[in-house]
């Protein structure tokens, strides 16, 4: 019989889904932006990850999948509440890991 400690929260992504999730350096960046900000357009999470705005929608419909995003307002995204940084920081908890968004990139 297992026991489950009460104090550490279920994760809530399987490791194979976060580490799908955190696989591409440009996910990195959509979870760091959408951190900062409330929701955004494609266009715009296109632009701060660098690439077209086909590339940001692909990238919008594996974390839609995933639970991690969701659609607002048509075609702009926000971080469903369950993915939103820890208050005062830009970290995000998987469950498997803590993601720390505010480290300059390598």
């Amino acid at each position: 019989m297992s026991e489950t400690n009460p104090t550490i929260p279920e994760p809530k992504l399987s490791l194979t889904q976060v580490l799908t999730l955190l696989r591409d350096p440009a996910r990195w960046i959509v979870l760091r932006e959408l951190s900062k900000e409330p929701a955004l357009p494609v266009g715009e999470l296109a632009r701060r990850i660098g690439g077209p705005p086909s590339a940001a929608s692909k990238h919008m419909a594996l974390m839609l999948r995933l639970g991690v995003v969701k659609s607002v307002y048509g075609r702009m995204y926000a971080l469903t509440p369950a993915f939103r940084p820890t208050p005062g920081t830009l970290e995000i908890d998987f469950g498997h890991c803590l993601v720390r968004l505010d480290r300059p990139q390598a």
